[in-house]
């Protein structure tokens, strides 16, 4: 299988280096620094499930440069979702599958402006990867699953998810119930992300401090009430379920937006808790957290505070 990588940042790239020593085809589309180490020494991933060395890889900024792919890994930034699902026409044939496995619940449609509706795929990741330095991507390890819209038995899918359970540290499964995959891991990561980022502190911390889990827990809960205010099934043991995922996580373990935060980049805040801020205000369900959480980080949503 042929596997265009769309945003070889952390998530992207940890993916696409493990299917590459599987044997998959996979090029890698990035930019700046990471890109040019990846072109002169490779792609190293660090990481509890296994350190991989790739001395060689495709590695392009410009996705002309690949030609038409099987499957797109869509893994960028959602401010950069627009102009990046702009950029993939040179990537696609009838038969490409676009997977999206980015944060939040408008990534498809949101690609879907510049794919044909048919070729867009909806799907979340549980892996904690970040660039650590140009051409390395590291992950403490925790979850590494994906879960995909099996699309009515679509064979490109389907030959991904089997890719997927060959490859080690990576595992994927098909779904027909994508919407509540999708919800359910929008209600964690936005909690998790909130809460990291304003707390400026890991989870370990965090569930640590009576003040700071319950904190948390709030968070998610109100991103419970405003699912099912929306007509989505999530059920409302779903809060509890979460929290004991969250304890098995490594202590460590940050969000993305925790660093992009400490970075100084920009921030997925509006796609995010900003999102559940107003589905509450949309649907009358109060989000007193996350509605904190995206005041309180909107100086530095764009990465300039």
């Amino acid at each position: 299988m042929k596997i265009a990588v769309m945003g070889a940042g952390g998530v992207g790239a940890y993916v696409g280096a493990r299917l590459q020593v599987e044997g998959e085809q996979v090029a890698y589309i990035a930019r700046g620094l990471h890109l040019a180490a990846m072109q002169s020494d490779g792609l190293r991933i660090e990481s509890p499930a296994g350190n991989v060395h790739l001395p060689k890889v495709e590695a392009r900024e410009d996705p002309a440069r690949v030609g038409t792919v099987d499957l797109v890994l869509f893994t960028v930034k959602l401010w950069d979702t627009e102009s990046a699902a702009h950029a993939l026409a040179p990537l696609l044939a009838p038969h490409t599958r676009v997977v999206t496995l980015q944060n939040g619940i408008d990534s498809v449609e949101m690609i879907s402006r510049h794919v044909p509706r048919a070729q867009v795929v909806g799907g979340v990741i549980y892996v904690s990867a970040v660039i650590s330095r140009p051409g390395v991507i590291t992950s403490p390890g925790g979850f590494h699953r994906i879960i995909v819209d099996a699309a009515g038995g679509d064979q490109t899918v389907a030959g991904f998810c089997q890719a997927c359970q060959r490859a080690a540290g990576i595992e994927a499964v098909a779904t027909d119930a994508i919407d509540l995959a999708i919800w359910e891991k929008f209600i964690t990561l936005a909690a998790i992300s909130g809460a990291t980022a304003l707390l400026r502190a890991s989870t370990g911390p965090i569930l640590g401090n009576p003040e700071t889990r319950e904190f948390l827990r709030q968070l998610i809960a109100e991103g419970v009430a405003v699912a099912q205010a929306a007509g989505h099934a999530v059920s409302a043991e779903f809060t509890d379920t979460a929290m004991s995922k969250i304890a098995v996580m490594p202590p460590t373990f940050r969000s993305s937006m925790a660093e992009d935060l400490e970075s100084r980049k920009p921030l997925e805040l509006k796609w995010l808790s900003g999102r559940i801020h107003g589905l509450g205000l949309q649907y009358r369900v109060p989000t007193p957290g996350h509605s904190a959480v995206y005041r309180g980080l909107a100086l530095y949503a764009d990465g300039n505070g």
